[in-house]
């Protein structure tokens, strides 16, 4: 249950700024709030005008200008120096795998032709190291923990003959997962993307 508004708004309006443009329930998912709690802080925030509700072909929310000034000053009120400083080697660790997981999701759809069995002891060793990854951040906040059963069911549905799961976009995908991971934790520390994120 919410026990703490401005927290909860942050963590809303931080996962929405990740995704970029969502439902409620993935927000659920990325928050560990109940859909219901999700939908009222999301309500609230359309009011106030941090929240655009797009509805039509596509639907779903999206943050507006207030509200990635919003989402600003409860980053600089909700989180600690220490969490943040606490959260600085996880992103340091995520830097190597980070670098093979490109490498393997570029030969997936220039080399292996379909062939899931080329990739997938790379991949294999990449969410293993990941794992671990997730486990120093979510000691550092705990929703970073949120991530690991969505990586678990790609990596699953993957590994078990569904090449669209490591790389498909818009499908919450290995790929999908792994840009927002990487987009949570350099908006979380309020680093810049730099060439070692490359």
């Amino acid at each position: 249950m919410s026990i703490n508004v401005e927290a909860d708004e942050y963590s809303i309006l931080h996962a929405l700024k990740v995704r970029g443009f969502t439902e409620a329930q993935p927000l659920s998912e990325s928050t560990g709030l109940t859909t219901a709690e999700v939908e009222k802080i999301l309500a609230k925030a359309v009011e106030d005008g941090y929240v655009k509700h797009r509805t039509g072909r596509i639907t779903g929310y999206l943050l507006t200008s207030d509200g990635r000034a919003r989402h600003a000053k409860l980053r600089a009120d909700v989180l600690t120096a220490d969490e943040i400083s606490a959260l600085e080697p996880a992103y340091e660790s995520f830097l190597a795998p980070n670098k093979e997981f490109k490498a393997v999701t570029t030969d997936w759809q220039l080399v292996a032709a379909g062939d899931i069995g080329m990739v997938l002891p790379r991949l294999t060793t990449v969410h293993e190291q990941l794992s671990s990854v997730l486990t120093s951040a979510s000691s550092a906040m705990k929703r970073f923990a949120y991530y690991q059963p969505r990586f678990d069911r790609a990596f699953d549905a993957f590994s078990n003959g569904d090449g669209k799961a490591l790389a498909a976009p818009m499908t919450d995908s290995y790929h999908d997962v792994w840009m927002e991971l990487h987009e949570d934790l350099l908006t979380t520390l309020g680093h810049e993307r730099t060439d070692k994120d490359e």
